[in-house]
């Protein structure tokens, strides 16, 4: 039977450090989660509003579905920040069964987050740049079959990762299971040199297109998108980074600077809605507030005049892309 543990300077960071550190290393581990908390509690109310929305209110398109499973992958990575971070810091006992499998919790949202940004990219990128093919070949329920198929790798890739390291934390630390290893590295690679160059190339391309463009604005959606990989790359790619060269440098492998990481990765979680928010928010020509939901509706629904025809009652149509 499993011992029951804390979440501890010893478990968040995976390493042992001499005593002396201790005292330092957990007053600044308190400090960095203290910070982390509330952040994290304002990006589970700004994606919780979103998804409500986008579930509800806004009408559903090939790209608002991606971005309604993006508001529950980042709810999923939130949710397990603020449970472990609170238990941290009261100190609650916890057995080592539970403990892996919130940690399984968020390995499984993490990785969603980053298959769903993937597939938005790459969508948006043969969208503008091969229309023709896109319209003629596209499935229309595609966007509903791609995040199941994701949703679904991303929870495979979780459980797999769990299963195959489940020996290592058991009472004998040194005793490790021979496929823990090419478990993880297969995770990193496919996350790191599949999905984040499919990412990074569409996006670039479309960031070219958008600053090419002097006759007419860019689409929100474009804006969207290229801001929203921006801060996944600036934040939660770098957890990733990390954690590779840790494998090979051994000395960067301490709790605090990981949990410094894991705090820039709740930033891009956290922070998604607000992007949102910011590309739709537009002031010039309009008087009085307008509500929240307009503001995402200009973000996802706005997907420039050239695939869309214009029509008198609204300023773009989405009648291409929408159910």
């Amino acid at each position: 039977m499993a011992e029951s543990y804390s979440l501890s300077f010893h478990t968040i960071g995976g390493v042992k450090n001499p005593a002396g550190q201790l005292d330092t290393g957990y007053a600044m581990q308190r400090t960095i989660m203290i910070i982390t908390i509330p952040i994290c509690a304002l990006g589970l109310l700004g994606n919780g509003i979103v998804f409500w929305l986008l579930w509800n209110r806004i009408q559903k398109t090939n790209f608002t579905v991606y971005f309604l499973n993006m508001a529950v992958a980042d709810l999923t990575v939130l949710s397990y920040y603020v449970t472990a971070f609170v238990l941290f810091l009261k100190s609650v006992p916890i057995s080592i069964y539970h403990l892996h499998i919130v940690e399984l919790v968020h390995s499984f949202g993490f990785n969603a987050s980053t298959y769903l940004l993937t597939a938005i990219a790459a969508e948006r990128y043969l969208m503008v740049f091969f229309p023709v093919w896109y319209q003629a070949r596209r499935p229309k329920y595609l966007s509903e079959i791609m995040c199941t198929v994701l949703w679904g790798l991303s929870g495979l890739m979780s459980l797999v990762l769990y299963c195959a390291c489940y020996l290592q934390f058991e009472s004998t630390v040194n005793e490790k299971n021979a496929s823990c290893e090419p478990s993880r590295m297969f995770r990193v690679i496919f996350n790191l040199l599949v999905c984040l160059p499919i990412m990074v190339f569409s996006t670039l391309i479309l960031l070219i297109r958008m600053l090419r463009t002097e006759q007419t604005p860019p689409a929100k959606l474009d804006i969207t998108i290229v801001a929203t990989v921006l801060l996944f790359i600036l934040f939660a790619a770098s957890v990733r980074i990390i954690d590779i060269m840790a494998r090979w440098v051994p000395t960067i492998h301490v709790p605090v600077l990981f949990l410094i990481l894991h705090f820039l990765d709740s930033i891009d979680s956290s922070g998604n809605p607000f992007v949102y928010l910011f590309v739709g928010y537009t002031t010039k020509g309009e008087v009085g507030n307008k509500p929240i939901q307009t503001y995402l509706e200009r973000a996802f629904l706005d997907e420039g005049t050239e695939s869309a025809p214009m029509n008198t009652g609204k300023a773009v149509t989405w009648a291409s892309n929408t159910r």
